[in-house]
C-alpha cells in the first residue's frame, strides 16, 4: 500500500564520496574516456579495476589511480580476444571478491561499405564492441545478484540510434549493445540490479586528439566546421561522460533502469539545414 505521507528527504541519498566502499571495473580505462570515469569513480571513493590493451598506458593510469584508491589495478587484456576477457574476469573476481559496477567502455571501428567487410573485421568488431561487455556482465552478475545491488553502464554511441555512410558494423554493434542491455535490465531488475547506456556524440578525448595531430590545418578547419555544424552546443569532452556515467552507476541514478541516454551536444535534436531553390 503506498503511504501517502509527504517526505520531501524519501529517495534522497547521501552523495559525498557517493562510491565509497564499492568496486568498479571498467572494460578499457588505460586512456580516453575510460580512464576520465576511472579518475572520477576513485575521486568518489571507489577502488578501481580496468583492463587495456597497452601495458605502458596500464600500469602509468594504475599509478595515478592508486594515488586515489590505493588497490586499485590494471590488467593487460585484449578484448578482441574472448579467452583473455574471461580470464581477465576470473582474474579481477579473485582480486576484489566481487564486483558492485560495471562499466563497459571499449569501442572499436572499421570504415566499409555495406557490402564490403571481411569476415574477419565483424568478428573483431563484435567481439570487442558488443560480446566482450556480456562476458564480464555474465562473470560480475552473480554476485551482484548475491548482495542484492549492482549497476552496469555500458557506454554505447550515438551510431546506435543515427549514423553515417561506412558506419554498419561499428552501428550495428553499438545497437546490439543497447538491445541487449534493456533486455538485462528486465532480467536483473529484481535482483537490484540497474542496466543502462550512454550514447556519447563528439568527445574530445586524447584518442581525437591523436587523429587531430594527424590533420593538416585544412583538415582540421574542417573538422571544427563539422562539428560546430552538427550540434548546438561545443563538442563534449571527457568528463562529460564521466559525469554521466558517475550519475547512472550511483544512487542519484537509483530509479533508472533499461534507458539510453544520448549525450551528444544536441546533435540528435538538430535538423538538417535545408535551402530551398529560389
Amino acid at each position: 500500500m503506498i503511504d501517502e505521507t509527504v517526505n520531501y528527504d524519501s529517495g534522497i541519498r547521501n552523495y559525498n564520496r557517493m562510491l565509497e566502499g564499492k568496486r568498479a571495473f571498467i572494460t578499457t580505462a588505460a586512456r580516453g574516456i575510460g580512464k576520465s570515469i576511472a579518475i572520477l569513480f576513485a575521486r568518489q571513493g571507489a577502488t578501481v579495476y580496468f583492463a587495456g590493451r597497452n601495458e605502458g598506458y596500464v600500469r602509468e593510469t594504475e599509478s595515478e589511480l592508486q594515488l586515489l584508491a590505493p588497490e586499485s589495478r590494471g590488467y593487460i587484456c585484449d578484448l578482441a580476444d574472448g579467452a583473455q576477457s574471461e580470464e581477465t574476469a576470473a582474474l579481477v573476481l579473485r582480486d576484489s571478491g566481487g564486483i558492485d559496477i560495471l562499466i563497459n567502455t571499449v569501442g572499436v571501428n572499421c570504415h566499409c561499405a555495406a557490402d564490403g567487410y571481411k569476415d574477419e573485421d565483424m568478428a573483431r568488431l563484435l567481439e570487442t564492441n558488443y560480446i566482450s561487455g556480456l562476458r564480464f556482465a555474465r562473470a560480475f552478475i552473480p554476485g551482484m545478484r548475491a548482495r542484492h545491488g549492482g549497476s552496469i553502464v555500458n557506454i554505447s554511441s550515438i551510431h546506435s540510434v543515427m549514423t553515417q555512410p561506412t558506419n554498419m558494423l561499428y552501428a550495428g554493434t553499438k545497437g546490439a549493445m543497447n538491445a541487449a542491455a534493456r533486455a538485462m535490465a528486465l532480467d536483473c531488475a529484481a535482483d537490484g540490479i540497474r542496466v543502462n547506456t550512454i550514447c556519447p556524440g563528439v568527445v574530445m578525448s586524447d584518442v581525437m586528439y591523436d587523429d587531430l595531430r594527424k590533420m593538416d590545418e585544412r583538415q582540421k578547419l574542417e573538422f571544427e566546421r563539422a562539428v560546430n555544424h552538427c550540434q548546438p552546443l561545443p563538442p563534449g569532452q571527457m568528463g562529460d561522460i564521466a559525469n554521466t556515467t558517475l550519475f547512472l552507476a550511483s544512487d542519484m541514478g537509483a530509479y533508472i533502469t533499461g534507458q539510453y541516454l544520448l549525450v551528444d551536444g544536441g546533435t540528435s535534436i538538430k535538423a538538417h539545414d535545408f535551402h530551398p531553390a529560389l
